[in-house]
């Protein structure tokens, strides 16, 4: 079973937020600074993507485990009402 979704603290409420905490040219960062952040910024792309693709896969294994629970849930009922249909019948006889 997988572990349950959580946000990581950093990251922003709004894309306000996000571009208020973006570094920008006033933030003295270099060429190489940058290259850092793309670099880290392609990383969290992959760990989303990938994140993205289990929780797909997850929701089609529950999807088919509620509609398995569905099916055997009307067929218990079915049984059930004629179960009571039964005992309708012979109490009447």
């Amino acid at each position: 079973m997988s572990a349950p979704f959580t946000l990581p603290e950093s990251d922003p409420e709004s894309p306000e937020d996000a571009a208020a905490a973006a570094p920008g040219p006033a933030d003295g960062l270099g060429l190489s600074g940058i290259e850092s952040r793309i670099d880290d910024l392609i990383a969290e792309c992959r760990r989303l993507r990938e994140e993205n693709l289990a929780l797909k896969e997850r929701l089609g294994s529950l999807s088919g485990e509620c509609a398995r629970l569905v099916e055997r849930s009307e067929a218990v009922r079915s049984r059930v009402e004629t179960m009571i249909a039964r005992l309708r019948a012979m109490e009447e006889s």
